[in-house]
């Protein structure tokens, strides 16, 4: 289920329940303000009512045994008329009226005499038990109306009871009446319609204003969706457009910033991808803590390479077969170099400089530039052949190799910079290059990498020379791409030691 489909109903949800418990108060609190006004009704009634019996009269009757033949029985009995018919109103309808006087010797009441119009045609008679789910209060000296609504077999009833004295002050009976609980369920049926069309409009007002807020926040959420969606896909250059006052804004901006920052990244990938194998570029992003760019004293082996004769080359052909030439002679010699953990750090016209062991750890870095330099003697030559059955010139190359520590990191400034090594390694191992064409061999190496792979490959001792641009003597050893043996054996050392990085 989508957000806003979500949203909208959890909209109409909290508008629901709090409209139902809106009215299931108001109505509760309506309900009771409509029982208490009818009760005070018929507070009132009977107060009013009390005046209208003659005291004198109920005495007499009284005092006749409940005779009916005489004048007090009619007087009291178009009294208890008059006070029915006069209170029989839309609001309140009073159903019964009748007296009753309390036995001296029990709590019980019988009637004195009662006037009705109800569904039950006997009249009650003098003397007969009042029987009744009204409790009514002892020693009752002021009128009362009951506090809840009662049944009984005639009906649902509200009663008010009045003590009635004679002049002497003593209690001669009590007058009830009963009023009928119809009009109060009127009242209250009518309340509730009211509620009910209050909360239909209630929850219409509700889906409405539900309906466009969520889509308010779901257009919103929608925009923030979609970038994330096309950042996820790899285009680092979507941008969201959401402009608004909230915490939308806030983490829309977040998600610029960081699509800002992956597109930065992507560019950065990008351009390292072009110096180091695909292999440490992935382990590069794998790293849990970034490689220090800033500058870091390591071991590093490094490797310079060089055409021969190429400038002279360069002048016999047009400019557009040289440029042709030297992208396929750089795509092979790459290809070479990163299929062997090296780092492609600059091109130096039509020579390279290589890094082995940076900014990945490389544990057999001289082995991997040495075999790197191998092939790319033999990738040259199978390049040369090509290019003489096209009727171009062969191609030489001198190779240097040295291992030590130097410097890497970023050189330059802020507007140009690039990821480096410098230091007195570098310079042997490009002097050592130059080298190369003094003596007319193809690759040198130092004595710090041989000592590393004295045991893989078969040297020439050139003792100590002197390097040219460097004061002092070193140690130097060639070796012929094609005099080496066993170079399968060292390629399956190559792949485990690869294999190996891969699972650690």
């Amino acid at each position: 289920m989508k957000f806003r489909t979500k949203l909208f109903y959890s909209f109409i949800a909290l508008g629901l329940m709090s409209t139902l418990l809106a009215l299931f108060i108001i109505y509760g609190e309506a309900s009771r303000l409509i029982f208490e006004e009818i009760r005070s009704k018929i507070l009132s009634l009977i107060i009013n009512s009390e005046q209208l019996i003659d005291s004198n009269s109920l005495q007499k009757f009284i005092q006749s045994g409940g005779d009916v033949n005489t004048a007090e029985f009619k007087q009291l009995s178009d009294e208890l008329l008059e006070i029915r018919d006069l209170n029989r109103r839309s609001d309140i309808y009073v159903e019964y009226v009748y007296l009753i006087k309390k036995h001296d010797h029990s709590n019980h009441y019988y009637y004195l005499m009662e006037v009705h119009s109800g569904p039950h045609t006997d009249h009650t008679y003098f003397g007969q038990l009042y029987t009744s789910n009204v409790q009514i209060p002892q020693g009752l000296s002021s009128p009362i109306v009951t506090t809840h609504i009662y049944t009984d077999a005639w009906g649902t009833w509200l009663s008010g009871y009045a003590p009635i004295y004679d002049s002497n002050g003593k209690q001669l009976a009590i007058l009830g009446i009963d009023v009928r609980t119809k009009e109060i369920y009127l009242e209250l049926e009518k309340l509730l319609l009211y509620g009910l069309v209050a909360f239909a409009i209630s929850i219409f007002v509700a889906v409405i204003f539900a309906y466009f807020l969520s889509k308010l926040v779901s257009s919103s959420l929608s925009i923030l969706c979609d970038t994330v969606k096309s950042i996820g896909k790899g285009d680092f250059s979507t941008r969201s457009s959401l402009d608004t006052r909230d915490e939308f804004n806030e983490l829309s901006l977040a998600i610029n910033n960081m699509a800002k920052g992956l597109e930065e990244r992507e560019r950065l990938k990008l351009g390292f991808a072009r110096y180091v194998s695909q292999y440490a570029l992935e382990e590069l992003l794998k790293m849990d803590k970034p490689i220090s760019l800033e500058g870091e004293r390591k071991k590093v082996t490094l490797l310079f390479s060089d055409i021969r004769h190429f400038t002279g080359m360069a002048e016999e052909l047009p400019p557009e077969e040289v440029l042709k030439l030297l992208n396929e002679y750089f795509t092979e010699m790459i290809e070479v170099i990163f299929n062997y953990g090296g780092t492609l750090d600059k091109f130096i016209g039509d020579g390279m400089m290589v890094e082995f062991g940076a900014p990945l750890e490389d544990k057999l870095q001289e082995l991997h530039a040495v075999l790197a330099a191998i092939h790319m003697q033999l990738h040259l030559d199978k390049l040369s052949d090509k290019w003489e059955k096209e009727g171009k010139q062969r191609l030489g190359m001198g190779i240097g190799i040295h291992t030590g520590l130097a410097v890497l990191g970023n050189i330059g400034s802020e507007l140009r910079m690039e990821y480096t090594a410098i230091g007195d390694t570098v310079n042997v191992a490009s002097r050592l290059e130059r080298f190369t064409k003094k003596i007319e061999k193809r690759i040198i190496i130092s004595k710090s990498v041989y000592e590393k792979v004295k045991d893989h490959f078969i040297f020439e001792d050139l003792k100590e020379i002197e390097i040219p641009g460097r004061k002092g003597i070193i140690q130097a050893y060639s070796l012929d791409p094609y005099a080496q043996k066993d170079l399968h054996q060292l390629e399956l050392i190559h792949e485990q030691h690869k294999l190996s990085e891969e699972h650690e």
